[in-house]
């Protein structure tokens, strides 16, 4: 598939979102091990962080990329979100923050290093995530004509 400007624009977005995922995922694990010090409750409150921090930013960028285009309106841009938000939603519930969980209880049960372990944590997601999402990018352009 040739590397076209939407192309750039999606992967930029998604990059986007991982860092306010990589803000929010550390931030919200240490206010976790704040409240009780437990793998588990570290780990659920990074996922939350992830979750509030990726989306937000993400959101902020799509909205800025496709104002950028000529032809913006708000059904465009929803047409769009709902051939993209059910896939990223199951991506990451199902395989994104299951890793996240699990490699950051992993390394928070070895290490008392919060902050570590969530970013390790986030960034394995973040790596399978955008694997996968550029599949079903792929997927949807070849196959079914469709351009998120």
């Amino acid at each position: 598939m040739a590397l076209s400007r939407r192309a750039v624009d999606f992967n930029k977005e998604i990059l986007i979102g991982e860092i306010g995922a990589l803000a929010g995922a550390p931030l919200f694990g240490v206010i976790g091990s704040l409240i009780i010090s437990r793998p588990d409750v570290i780990s659920t409150f990074t996922v939350l962080g992830s979750i509030l921090g990726g989306f937000l930013s993400w959101f902020i960028t799509r909205i800025y990329d496709e104002r950028k285009e000529e032809e913006f309106s708000a059904k465009k841009l929803a047409r769009k979100l709902s051939l993209y938000t059910p896939a990223a939603f199951l991506v990451s519930i199902l395989i994104g923050y299951p890793v996240v969980f699990f490699v950051t209880r992993t390394l928070s049960m070895r290490d008392n290093i919060t902050a570590f372990s969530s970013l390790m944590g986030e960034l394995s997601g973040f790596v399978i995530f955008l694997i996968l999402i550029n599949t079903y990018r792929y997927v949807l352009l070849k196959y079914f004509n469709k351009m998120l």
